[in-house]
């Protein structure tokens, strides 16, 4: 059983920028069980969208709980209603059968209900009476509720679950009669929405509604998994039922009773909401918020993805960055070939496409414009660009619909294109194409997120503008080299920290730390002498000496600055030459020496990182050595220069380093 809601608004439809994120259609359920069998409950305005949804044949029940506006005003623009290939059954409570053709009377819709071209079947439904329906044998139960005028609630049982729509209900206020009513009619719901329209500091009595704090006292021992709180008044914006939201995150709920404030195009099943429904109002600042805690592009681009794809239902999605006139695939997901949790994995492509207007992402890098695809194998032969499908041939993947909108930096100029593959529907999973709100909420994010971006890319050049000055007397320190210990130890450390169960979020976060701070592990040879650094015969013991203060140099100057990759790049630029078994260095004397777990983590990390990459580096005193001779070396160093376990870590991504050294290859190779 899968419910979905269409309409969450009460009195009538309230469409306006403050209301769009809850929605502000008016009553509409729709429930699906395991078998098919598809019902829908009220027809306000939400059943618009939902009939739209649908095919152009099929057969339906939609059950009516009362006449009031906003609980039918719907029903004449359903789709089904309107094609000879539908059977729709119309429930309606028993009192209500003149409702058809009454609506009609006045002549506020231009084709009478016998001239629909849907069969339509009208059925009549009392209190306490229970229809079956579907081969599923669903059935469904009617119940008299407290609102003027008259109203069924309807219970559902099917697929071994039970499903409670209270329709319009009143719970009075310090009624203990009402309460033990709701209570009963809540017993057992596995998914319960109900009328929560007001707070008891707004409550009116005697309107038909009741507040949400009753309904979930009413759920209490009532065995309730999930309770769904509907018809939201008109006048509430967005920002209000915020407000509510927090508000039932912090009640006190001792029986675990899942609780949630509806929103137009969720969907829950028994065991709860299906993930998207979770995101409130704010969720773009709630993002960028998060987004500004991370540094490492890498994490950066990937929370960027994961959070377009989340708000789109896209199967997969592709980063690119301007990069010297180019662009550059610089991050992927794609859940079809792939899980998210591997995505790292392919970081390190180094595949380039022309800014030109042959491609889809370098035409919209080349003019600023999105471009939303129905389908791409479908392009007018007198469109500029064309679809590359060298990837689909590669892999058996198939790309059908695409949404490509530009990043744009603070000064509006294209910084990068993010690529959204084939949008899934909800039920079917196949490919359908992207909503026009899809196309602008992709835009607004990505806007927000290309400054983001951009403010990033400044951080890291001011990395390189550091590593600039060391490389002055010291030429192996470059910016590819600086790189590579960064993408090494960061990967080193999320194996480590997969292998250790840490929380994704602290992955993320210690991952995008380490991976910057890393890039700074030898600042300190700026102070250091030409003469010494650039020696090419064995350094005498006093020249050894100043060499090894380069660890304090470079903690002195990182000790100045306070924030969180500052301090980490401290711990690093003075352990990063400790050894396991204690012999290595801090400074010029062995007053610091350190050993084992004494280390800092991230230090034992770039410490093997830093070997690695000295060790497969040429220089002119030595040959470049294999990927193999030096994890070979690294393995024979464990328990001795470095730790056992991250070593292992090491070995255990030998695969990506070939990707992270053609990244990030030095200039003159």
């Amino acid at each position: 059983m899968e419910i979905t809601l269409w309409g969450v608004r009460g009195s009538i439809a309230s469409p306006a920028p403050d209301t769009a994120f809850y929605g502000g259609n008016t009553a509409c359920i729709e429930l699906r069980s395991d078998a098919g069998t598809l019902v829908f409950f009220d027809a306000g305005t939400g059943l618009r969208d939902a009939g739209n949804s649908l095919p152009d044949s099929g057969e339906c029940h939609l059950f009516i709980t009362h006449a009031h506006a906003d609980h039918i005003i719907g029903l004449w623009f359903f789709k089904p209603l309107h094609l000879p290939d539908w059977t729709v059954h119309l429930h309606l409570p028993n009192w209500l059968g003149y409702l058809p053709d009454y609506f009609f009377a006045g002549g506020v819709f231009p084709v009478s209900f016998h001239n629909l071209k849907g069969n339509i079947i009208q059925h009549s439904i009392r209190a306490h009476e229970e229809v079956r329906i579907g081969a599923d044998e669903m059935r469904v139960t009617a119940l008299p509720t407290c609102h003027p005028d008259d109203c069924l609630a309807y219970r559902v049982d099917v697929d071994a679950a039970r499903f409670f729509y209270s329709g319009d209900h009143e719970i009075k206020t310090n009624d203990d009669a009402a309460r033990a009513a709701a209570r009963e009619m809540l017993t057992g719901a596995d998914i319960a929405v109900v009328d929560a329209t007001y707070e008891r500091g707004d409550y009116k009595e005697g309107w038909g509604h009741s507040t949400w704090e009753d309904w979930v006292d009413a759920a209490q021992g009532a065995g309730v998994r999930n309770l769904v709180l509907t018809h939201h008044e008109v006048g509430k914006s967005d920002q209000e039922l915020d407000c509510v939201a927090q508000k039932l995150r912090t009640h006190e709920n001792p029986d675990g009773t899942g609780i949630y404030l509806a929103r137009e195009s969720a969907r829950f099943t028994p065991d709860g909401p299906i993930p998207d429904v979770c995101l409130e109002s704010d969720w773009m600042l709630r993002f960028l918020d998060e987004l500004s805690r991370y540094k490492d592009e890498n994490v950066t681009l990937d929370r960027i993805l994961a959070k377009a794809r989340t708000v789109t239902n896209a199967d997969a999605g592709t980063i690119f960055l301007v990069d010297d006139g180019e662009l550059v695939f610089a991050y992927t997901h794609n859940d079809s070939l792939f899980s998210v949790s591997e995505a790292y994995k392919y970081a390190y492509t180094a595949q380039r496409l022309p800014i030109s207007e042959d491609s889809i992402a370098g035409y919209v890098a080349a003019t600023g414009m999105p471009l939303n695809l129905d389908d791409v194998r479908q392009l007018s032969p007198d469109a500029p660009y064309r679809f590359n499908d060298k990837f689909d041939k590669n892999t058996g993947y198939r790309t059908r619909s695409m949404l490509a909108v530009p990043f744009l930096d603070i000064e509006g100029r294209v910084c990068g294109v993010l690529q959204l593959i084939n949008r899934l529907a909800r039920k079917t999973r196949q490919s359908v194409p992207f909503t026009s709100d899809m196309v602008y909420t992709a835009r607004l994010l990505a806007r927000e997120a290309g400054s983001v971006i951009a403010h990033n890319a400044l951080y890291r050049r001011n990395v390189y503008n550091i590593l600039k000055m060391a490389r002055v007397h010291d030429p192996s320190e470059t910016g590819p080299h600086a790189e590579r210990v960064g993408a090494v130890a960061a990967e080193i450390y999320q194996r480590w920290a997969e292998k250790n169960t840490r929380p994704q979020e602290e992955i993320r976060y210690e991952k995008s730390r380490i991976r910057l701070a890393a890039m700074l592990h030898d600042i300190g040879k700026v102070g250091i002498s030409d003469l010494i650094l650039k020696k090419r015969g064995r350094l005498s013991e006093e020249e050894y000496r100043i060499m090894r203060s380069h660890t304090e140099l470079g903690a002195s100057i990182l000790a100045e600055e306070t924030d969180g990759i500052s301090v980490l790049a401290y711990d690093i630029a003075l352990h990063h030459h400790q050894k396991w078994n204690g012999m290595g260095y801090a400074g010029s004397d062995d007053t610091r020496r350190l050993s084992g777990e004494a280390i800092p983590l991230a230090a034992r990390i770039t410490s093997i990182a830093d070997v690695f990459d000295a060790l497969i580096s040429p220089r002119s005193y030595k040959n470049a050595w294999t990927f193999s001779d030096a994890l070979t070396f690294l393995r024979k160093e464990a328990d001795q220069h470095f730790d056992p376990e991250l070593v292992a870590c090491m070995e255990e991504i030998h695969e990506m380093l070939p990707l992270i050294y053609q990244r990030f290859p030095d200039r003159t190779t």
